[in-house]
């Protein structure tokens, strides 16, 4: 007989606990009550699921897109100059909009504006001083860039995202 007194006695302590949890709180806010303080605290919170609506926020890394298109231009440059035996001591990008190519030799000098044409679609020169030339892209080109990531980013959560029919 004590056995089964134990057993109701924590089936209602169990049930005192759970309605002060998990019910007061609910019925408090509806009726506008918040008291006590610790206890509305801790209220089940309800998920943007169950409230009836998501917020997704995209953020996209766009200057990986500028850096990459900088870095195969500049492997470009980098081919057509040793197709051409074009010597330069060294090509690198200090940022994701500009690189530099250094060393080019005065005696050279022609040759290698004219192997740097073609990357002149995109980027604007810097007039050589010392053999030292910097590619900086240009403007309306980082724009479109810029505006395609963002496009190609939400495309393909759409896509993925209308897979699951949701």
């Amino acid at each position: 007989m004590s056995n089964l007194r134990w057993k109701v006695l924590t089936i209602l302590v169990v049930f005192i606990v759970f309605f002060a949890v998990g019910v007061y709180p609910l019925i408090a806010q509806h009726y506008g009550v918040h008291s006590p303080g610790w206890l509305m605290d801790k209220q089940l919170k309800l998920g943007l699921d169950l409230k009836g609506g998501v917020h997704l926020v995209l953020r996209v890394q766009t200057d990986d897109a500028l850096r990459l298109t900088t870095e195969q231009d500049m492997e470009r440059l980098r081919e057509e100059l040793k197709t051409k035996n074009i010597a330069v001591t060294s090509i690198d990008a200090p940022d994701s909009t500009h690189f530099k190519a250094v060393g080019i030799q005065p005696a050279q000098d022609g040759a290698f504006r004219t192997a740097a044409a073609e990357v002149q679609t995109n980027f604007d020169r810097s007039a050589g001083t010392n053999g030292t030339y910097t590619f900086t892209l240009k403007p309306n080109v980082q724009a479109n860039l810029r505006e395609e990531a963002v496009v190609q980013a939400r495309q393909t959560i759409e896509r993925r995202v209308n897979e699951l029919g949701v």
